[in-house]
């Protein structure tokens, strides 16, 4: 089997918005007012995305001083240069967590490299740059990975590695399971230059945050990815006046976010943030740990914390560290320190950003466009195999476990018995037809009856067919095990492959060099999800 693009209408769980966003449907179109799925519009509008030179420059040190502690390659210092110099930016970014985290990870990464390419080959000048999310404080969320072993069963490899309750997952020091779980993790997929570098990224005492970005930074320096880190003090003071007009005009945006959320109502989606009278869109850090501050008769409070706006808006230009920007500024504080061409997003932060477009237009006076992240299900060798084996296509798999065994047990059920179903099918039609069609004459309330008693009939029948194809499932233990497989690592706990397994797992099977196959094989105009069997 060859690359394939499944229309994300066949991919269970993928909510309207998402596919409306994709389709350019009318009703989606004002909640992404500059977004294209265009790389020519995508091109000619990024010429005119600019930030002030001071701005510029002072971010640009901090991002030179950031990748240099990685020990990043001449690849990734010329890009800074370039950035320094005007060039625009794509970007994206995730929750730094173990091990990468989900393989979507590495192909928001992907994603963002091959944009670059396609904006500086149409003329713009553009680089890569991912924001790690390390100021989050959901430990439970990223302090996992899922990774397959040799029967397809998913191992959960978490560290117990703990920080305070509420404080960013960035800060979390790694312990000393570290070396046991990279042990765990060469005995799933082998020996390989991967496990090194994992090893080499992720050990005891060093913090989330920095393990993160060294194995990002390994694996992506030689495409030019810049990493950003927003704990930065220095990043914390360029983006204070963001901070100070967020608190300025809190009454103002939660107003439109408010009505936002109801705009999205009335057009059939729904708001993906909650969003409260006394919501804000600041946290208060204390003794590290990350407090939502809210409003309340024109007075802040933040867990026993109390300012006036005029004594916030002081407090966060003279302790501008200790305030941070939740969901819905993040992507505008990120836009405020960087000239952004394209946000690449999922599709859950993509309905974030139908929201997130109200501070956008309210605190920049422009709305960076979205474009759709590489998403992709990964078909290794033998997989490939049983797929062409049964007559299987990915969008087959992608129903829940159960469905599936029985979905494919009626394909390979002995043809005699398949044979007498459809012969049975067949009789019991044309027993039936006419019969309805004679009471309905007779009365209608009868002939309704009919209707509901044939429809038992087929279920029954129905129902028989599939306990028949499940118990020649189970004594064909060969097509058991497949069948198993085939779902637990292409559609593993009812997810999409990209959501649930490790990318590391990829990499320490095929190589780092599976990042140069993935970026030849990501065709930017597929907005779907694409299907890429692996040799």
């Amino acid at each position: 089997m060859d690359q394939e693009c499944l229309p994300f209408r066949d991919v269970p769980g993928t909510s309207r918005l998402f596919l409306d966003f994709l389709r350019g449907d009318p009703q989606a179109r004002p909640f992404y007012p500059t977004s294209t799925l265009s790389l020519d519009e995508l091109a000619a509008r990024a010429g005119s995305v600019s930030i002030p030179v001071d701005r510029r420059q002072r971010v640009t040190d901090v991002l030179l001083k950031q990748n240099l502690a990685w020990n990043a390659g001449p690849e990734v210092l010329s890009n800074i240069e370039k950035l320094r110099d005007g060039a625009c930016a794509v970007v994206s970014g995730q929750q730094i967590g173990l091990f990468l985290g989900p393989a979507y990870t590495l192909y928001k990464a992907i994603s963002i490299i091959r944009l670059s390419r396609e904006l500086t080959a149409r003329g713009v000048e553009a680089v890569p740059i991912f924001w790690l999310a390390s100021e989050d404080h959901d430990l439970a969320e990223v302090n996992h990975v899922f990774m397959p072993d040799t029967q397809g069963e998913l191992q959960r490899l978490e560290t117990s590695s703990e920080g305070c309750p509420g404080c960013p997952v960035g800060t979390v020091v790694l312990g000393n399971d570290l070396g046991w779980l990279a042990d765990r993790l060469q005995g799933l997929v082998g020996e390989s230059e991967t496990i090194d570098l994992v090893r080499s990224s992720y050990s005891p005492g060093k913090t989330l945050s920095s393990s993160f970005a060294a194995l990002m930074s390994k694996i992506f320096s030689r495409y030019g990815l810049i990493l950003l880190e927003p704990s930065d003090k220095e990043l914390h003071k360029i983006g204070a006046p963001l901070l100070r007009s967020a608190a300025e005009y809190s009454d103002e945006l939660t107003r439109a976010l408010l009505s936002r959320s109801k705009e999205l109502e009335t057009a059939g989606y729904h708001a993906q943030v909650k969003v409260t009278q006394a919501s804000t869109l600041l946290f208060f850090s204390r003794e590290e740990k990350r407090l939502a501050i809210h409003r309340k008769n024109g007075a802040f409070s933040a867990n026993g914390q109390q300012w006036s706006q005029n004594e916030l808006q002081r407090q966060i230009e003279s302790n501008p560290e200790l305030f941070t920007a939740n969901v819905l500024l993040r992507p505008v504080l990120q836009d405020y320190l960087l000239p952004t061409a394209a946000y690449v997003a999922g599709p859950a932060e993509t309905a974030y950003f139908a929201q997130v477009q109200v501070v956008y237009e309210r605190l920049m006076g422009r709305t960076t466009p979205v474009w759709p992240r590489f998403s992709t299900t990964l078909i290794e060798a033998r997989l490939a195999s049983w797929m062409r084996k049964y007559g299987l296509r990915l969008r087959d798999v992608l129903q829940p476990k159960e469905d599936f065994l029985t979905a494919l047990a009626r394909r390979t059920i002995p043809s005699d018995i398949k044979d007498d179903f459809d012969r049975s099918r067949e009789h019991l039609e044309r027993l039936l037809t006419p019969l309805l069609r004679a009471l309905e004459k007779l009365d209608p309330t009868v002939g309704s009856a009919g209707e509901i008693a044939a429809r038992k009939m087929r279920h029954q029948l129905q129902r028989l067919e599939s306990r028949a194809a499940r118990a020649h499932l189970r004594r064909e233990q060969v097509l058991d095990r497949h069948a198993s497989m085939l779902s637990s690592l292409l559609f593993p706990e009812r997810e999409l492959q990209e959501r649930r397994l490790a990318g590391i797992y990829f990499l320490a099977k095929y190589g780092v060099d599976l990042i140069d196959r993935l970026l030849e094989d990501y065709r930017p105009e597929c907005h779907d999800h694409q299907v890429i069997a692996l040799a």
